[in-house]
C-alpha cells in the first residue's frame, strides 16, 4: 500500500466492484484508455477479481472510495539491450474526480515506488486527442518519444495512433 496526503494506492479487493463499475461503465472514461465500457456489474467483478489476483492494476482510493486505477505492466525484454527493468503505466479515473490532482498524486506514489525498486524507465501510451493525460504526463516529467499507428481492431475508431512518453528517474517531478 502506498499512502499520499489525500490518496492511497493499494491492491484491489472484491468489495471494490461497485466503485470500479461506477466509472468503468462510462464511455468517456474507457474509450480514452482504449477499452470498451463494461456493461454489467458481473463484468466489473471479473475485472476486479483479475486485478486482485494479478496485482498489476492497483486501486486509487480517496476517502474510502475507489476513484480510479493505475496499472503497472512489465514491458517486453529489449532484444537490443537485454533490459527488462522498464515498466508501462496505464490509468483511468472516475470523471467526478477529474482535474483535482488525485491521479497526479497516485501516479507520483506509484512512480516513486517503481524507481525505488530499480526500474530504469517508465513508459506511457496515450491517444493524441487525450490532452489532459498528455498534460499530466508532462507535468510528471515524461518526455514524448514517438507516435505509432495501433493495429486494426484495437479501437473502434480505425485507424488510430498512440503517442509514447518515457520517464527516466532523473526526469521525475515529484
Amino acid at each position: 500500500m502506498l499512502q499520499g496526503p489525500r490518496v492511497t494506492v493499494r491492491p484491489f479487493v472484491l468489495a471494490d466492484t461497485d466503485d470500479y463499475f461506477a466509472y468503468a461503465r462510462l464511455k468517456q472514461v474507457t474509450m480514452a484508455a482504449g477499452m470498451a465500457p463494461l456493461l454489467t456489474r458481473e463484468a466489473a467483478a471479473k475485472h476486479v477479481q483479475r486485478f486482485a489476483r494479478e496485482q498489476q492494476d492497483l486501486a486509487l482510493v480517496y476517502q474510502g472510495q475507489v476513484i480510479g486505477n493505475i496499472g503497472v505492466y512489465p514491458r517486453v525484454l529489449s532484444l537490443e539491450t537485454g533490459d527488462d527493468m522498464t515498466r508501462e503505466i496505464g490509468y483511468i479515473l472516475n470523471p467526478d474526480f477529474w482535474h483535482q490532482g488525485f491521479m497526479r498524486e497516485g501516479l507520483q506514489l506509484v512512480i516513486a515506488d517503481q524507481f525505488n525498486h530499480a526500474i530504469k524507465a517508465i513508459w506511457a501510451g496515450v491517444f493524441p486527442d487525450n490532452q489532459a493525460s498528455i498534460h499530466l504526463l508532462k507535468r510528471l516529467g515524461f518526455v514524448f518519444q514517438f507516435e505509432v499507428p495501433l493495429p486494426r481492431g484495437l479501437t473502434e475508431h480505425q485507424p488510430r495512433d498512440e503517442q509514447y512518453f518515457r520517464l527516466l528517474p532523473k526526469q521525475f517531478e515529484k
